[in-house]
């Protein structure tokens, strides 16, 4: 496996002028932002830098590079939880601002699984929710399975949403809910009755519901090992 983390910065001395690490990763993070994972290369966000392509690379040697670092940016942006905070309160509080961080970007939680994300911050995020499961009774595997259960159903929920989110929303029901409707009515009138139940295009409720069965299962696993 390569990583931009498994090698030291390059030295200071003969680059180019202007240009820093710091700079150039805030930059790519407002084109990530605007325009998603896709339209980024390093010749747009060098034209953006006002620098010459190939200046980029003394500080970041490639474009996955660059991605990685970006990762980890955003997962500097949580707040962690204080280590005697009780597992449940930690866990729901770091899911819902997994949540808000894919919205706010999207490429980010796009990207996860992607591209490596062992940074420091990435690491310091999954190291904090250890803290509080192993203090409840987990063993590390089972603390580490837990956190990757949780982890799973929010990160998909958040892809989904954050796509949902691109084409539009669908925290309400559709305009042509009738048509769907009247095109599947005969065959499969379940389908049908479930989109007339108003609680189910609540995208915070249909969060809520996954993240509770996610924690209620976690929860009996803590009770069995006590």
């Amino acid at each position: 496996m390569e990583s931009v983390w498994f090698s030291k910065p390059r030295p200071g001395s003969g680059q180019p002028l202007g240009l820093s690490r710091e700079a150039i990763v805030r930059k790519a993070m407002e084109m990530l932002d605007a325009d998603g994972l896709q339209k980024l290369s390093m010749r747009k966000l060098a034209a953006a830098l006002g620098a010459a392509p190939m200046s980029l690379y003394w500080h970041v040697p490639t474009k996955d590079a660059l991605i990685e670092l970006c990762l980890d940016e955003i997962y500097g942006e949580f707040t962690l939880p204080d280590p005697e905070t009780d597992w449940e309160t930690a866990v729901r509080a770091m899911m819902h601002e997994l949540r808000r961080l894919a919205l706010e970007h999207p490429w980010w939680i796009r990207g996860i699984g992607q591209f490596n994300t062992i940074g420091p911050n990435a690491v310091a995020y999954a190291d904090a929710m250890f803290g509080p499961m192993l203090r409840a009774g987990l063993s590390t595997v089972a603390a580490a399975q837990s956190i990757s259960a949780v982890g799973s159903y929010v990160n998909g929920y958040a892809i989904a949403e954050v796509n949902f989110v691109g084409r539009g929303g669908m925290d309400s029901p559709p305009p042509d809910l009738g048509k769907i409707a009247d095109l599947y009515r005969e065959k499969h009138p379940r389908y049908v009755a479930m989109l007339d139940e108003r609680e189910i295009w609540s995208l915070d409720r249909q969060f809520e519901f996954g993240l509770d069965c996610v924690i209620d299962g976690i929860k009996a696993r803590v009770k069995a090992l006590r």
